[in-house]
């Protein structure tokens, strides 16, 4: 790569500003308020606008935000001044001698110093501002926080159009001690909704319909704190406070118990990791019982919701610092949203893992049917696909034992339904009227393309589809073995590899020396060059022979940008680096790729990729790569932009963070042996690497990995405590670990015992 400057920290979004907790949401804009004219800002419950206004006003005006930040997702500071200056500005107040300027109400200038705490909980929000007068006059002025309530969807918001309306009544009230309320109650008979505002403060309040107001005396350096505490009130779907107050609790025990990664000679792989947990802790919905609080929302603020396919690659990616318990979780959480009937209306079919459970009013009401949708072909394999993973980092048969019922449904659903032919390939058609046209890994709806750019005609099965069902059924042969059915297992895993035989037999293109992406209703490939055959690498369905020529096809210049894969050829007519699925990059995507690539012993390839990944993540702020960023060329733009409107942070592009780890480590965990195999390549940039805390079974150890001046990797256990043996030797399937590698791998013998 040329030397190129780096740029600044990136801003997406730029003109939002948000702060989330679980399935809580506060959004506001460039000046620190949430008003009409910014169509998505407000506090938000379960996709619900409890707030559609809210911002404190001196004397009528707005207050100058000055900074606003935070260091951690549910915290949000703002520093601000009144009242500002109507014009020049720059040092000082840009007049001189003992003139002290006024505005208008005769108060001097930037006399008012403000610093605002704004604090989510579960369904709570706490906004502490503390006021000081830093003029050498008294101050008088009126403080006012001005509110409303509309209730919208968030999916409303976003659109800027109402499906649903109501009334709003507005139900003001003061106390004797001085406080006041303000309450919104929805008027919409089938959403029991309900808004409470009450404001503390050294004054007495007023209240009416839209504001709570009082008048400050500010004497000179005397600091003065108004207090604003918003909870938002759903009578059908709130839990009590007690157990409010275990969620928190169980959210910091996880907290606690997660490895942390240390890397003294490149401290930016290791802040970013331990960000990424943080990021994924901050995710979980805190909803259900007790063992399915830690399941993810998918992103935010555009999916602060339960998505099957998001929640289960989040988790599984991340389990090598939690051991899964986030993925438990969320295995939990969408078995109880598993499939049972046949209904086209939501797409759903027996056996079927659930695509997104949104609670927002649209759902509730039924205008969509996403409150339970069923359009994903990616989240029944990745149920079957996780277990396995669970399993392998924990050896509890009990996980086992508990989803049994459901992987056995979700591979009976593949082979009854999701054949919709009987060619030994599965196909998508979305029935329901509002659902995704695609349903693979790629779900929007321009995305599955002939070379040509027309759109592929439905049903259509795309080649990653046909991956995740090889390796789901391959797992599940060892899950099978693991509970003592033999026959299952030898029956699951020929299937697998009768499906790998009719793959590459079938799919194999070999002027492009690639993988079809699909194949359509007429049973024709469509040869277009995409990112999806980089899933195929990762679930193992591509035969070896071909595998070194599709790697190298993956990182050809129309599809490596050098931040990433691009999901569409750049030489395809229907290439767009800022489409949602049309040459854009996903971080999420490219650590699955990754993974691969190391699992079958492309470790150059693997450690390119990553340090590409990782330069991305650190043009942002908290690393946290938006949604998906721009195809453009690295050697050409400073940057790549971002998709319009990109989520950020998503959880499964967190993920990809720690799963960067696992795969430079090359960890293989086999906890039900009381075993871990590793095989570092460390690259010259990542000199050292430590795990401290890692947990594999009933044992936790701190592992250091480290790379010697000739440029051999090296692994040793510091310390631990449990059973466990831990020993070298590179992945199984690798092409390019020959019998001396694994000789002498075996031949350096335990690192622990």
């Amino acid at each position: 790569m040329p030397a190129r400057s780096r740029a600044a920290p990136i801003a997406v979004r730029p003109d939002q500003r948000y702060i989330w907790y679980g399935p809580s949401l506060l959004l506001l804009d460039h000046q620190g308020v949430a008003d009409e004219h910014a169509p998505l800002s407000g506090l938000y419950f379960r996709e619900t606008r409890y707030l559609r206004r809210l911002r404190l006003e001196l004397n009528g005006e707005l207050p100058w935000l000055c900074a606003i930040g935070g260091s951690e997702p549910r915290e949000l500071l703002a520093g601000l001044s009144y009242p500002e200056l109507s014009g020049g500005g720059g040092g000082g107040t840009g007049v001189s001698g003992e003139e002290v300027p006024t505005n208008a109400a005769g108060i001097p200038w930037r006399a008012v110093e403000l610093m605002a705490r704004y604090r989510l909980d579960f369904r709570e929000l706490w906004v502490e501002v503390v006021l000081t007068n830093r003029s050498r006059q008294r101050v008088e002025l009126d403080a006012a926080w001005r509110l409303s309530a509309d209730y919208a969807d968030l999916q409303e918001a976003q659109a800027e159009e109402r499906q649903q309306e109501a009334p709003v009544e507005a139900m003001p009230s003061v106390d004797p001690a001085g406080g006041a309320a303000l309450r919104f109650r929805y008027g919409h008979p089938d959403l029991p909704l309900e808004t409470s505002v009450e404001t503390r403060g050294p004054a007495r309040w007023e209240a009416s319909a839209d504001q709570l107001k009082t008048r400050l005396v500010l004497a000179p350096q005397w600091p003065i704190t108004l207090s604003l505490h918003v909870t938002a009130q759903d009578t059908e779907l709130l839990p009590d406070l007690q157990g409010e107050r275990q969620r928190d609790a169980r959210l910091a025990v996880w907290r606690r118990r997660l490895t942390r990664v240390t890397a003294p000679g490149e401290q930016m792989i290791s802040a970013a990791v331990n960000q990424a947990m943080d990021d994924l802790g901050s995710f979980a919905l805190l909803e259900g019982e007790p063992d399915e609080w830690l399941a993810p929302a998918a992103g935010m603020p555009a999916y602060p919701a339960l998505f099957g396919r998001d929640s289960l690659t989040a988790t599984w990616q991340a389990t090598v610092l939690d051991r899964g318990e986030q993925l438990s979780a969320a295995l939990t959480r969408l078995q109880g949203y598993q499939g049972t009937v046949v209904d086209p209306t939501r797409d759903e079919e027996p056996g079927r893992i659930v695509h997104s459970v949104r609670r927002g009013p649209l759902a509730r009401l039924g205008i969509n049917p996403f409150d339970r949708y069923y359009a994903d072909f990616a989240s029944p394999f990745m149920f079957v696909i996780s277990l396995a993973q669970l399993y392998a980092w924990t050896g509890r048969m009990a996980d086992i034992e508990r989803h049994w019922d459901a992987a056995c449904r979700v591979l009976d659903w593949a082979r009854d339904y999701g054949d919709r032919d009987g060619d030994g390939y599965l196909e998508y058609l979305t029935q329901a009227s509002q659902g995704p046209q695609n349903q693979g890994w790629k779900d929007s709806g321009d995305c599955i393309l002939y070379p040509d750019g027309r759109q592929v005609p439905a049903p259509i099965g795309t080649c990653e589809i046909q991956g995740y069902w090889f390796a789901a059924q391959q797992l599940f042969a060892v899950l099978c073995a693991a509970r003592g059915r033999l026959g299952d297992a030898r029956a699951y895993w020929q299937s697998a590899m009768e499906l790998k035989a009719r793959f590459n037999r079938d799919w194999w293109v070999p002027e492009e020396s690639f993988i079809a992406l699909a194949m359509d209703r007429d049973k024709q490939l469509v040869r277009t060059v995409t990112s999806n055959v980089g899933h195929c690498i990762t679930a193992g369905i591509i035969d070896d022979e071909h595998l070194p020529a599709v790697v190298d096809r993956m990182f050809a210049a129309d599809l490596f940008s050098g931040w990433g894969i691009r999901t569409l050829s750049a030489n395809h007519p229907s290439y767009n680096p800022v489409g949602y699925h049309l040459g854009s990059v996903w971080s999420v995507e490219n650590g699955t790729i990754a993974f691969g690539l190391r699992r079958f012993g492309f470790d150059a390839r693997a450690v390119h990729l990553i340090r590409a990944v990782l330069d991305l993540a650190a043009l942002y702020d908290h690393f946290r790569v938006p949604e998906c960023v721009g195809g453009y060329s690295r050697a050409d733009w400073i940057h790549p932009s971002a998709y319009p409107r990109a989520t950020i942070p998503q959880a499964w592009n967190q993920s990809a963070l720690p799963l960067f780890v696992q795969t430079l480590l090359g960890l293989q965990p086999v906890a039900p042996l009381e075993l871990l195999v590793v095989d570092p390549v460390l690259p010259p940039w990542l000199p050292e690497l430590t795990l401290k805390g890692l947990r594999v079974g009933g044992a936790t150890i701190t592992l250091r990995c480290w790379r010697d001046s000739h440029g051999r990797s090296h692994a040793e256990v510091l310390r631990a405590r449990g059973k466990l043996r831990v020993i070298r030797q590179p992945p199984p399937e690798s092409l390019t670990a020959g019998i001396g590698d694994r000789f002498k791998a075996f031949a350096d013998g335990l690192l622990h015992h």
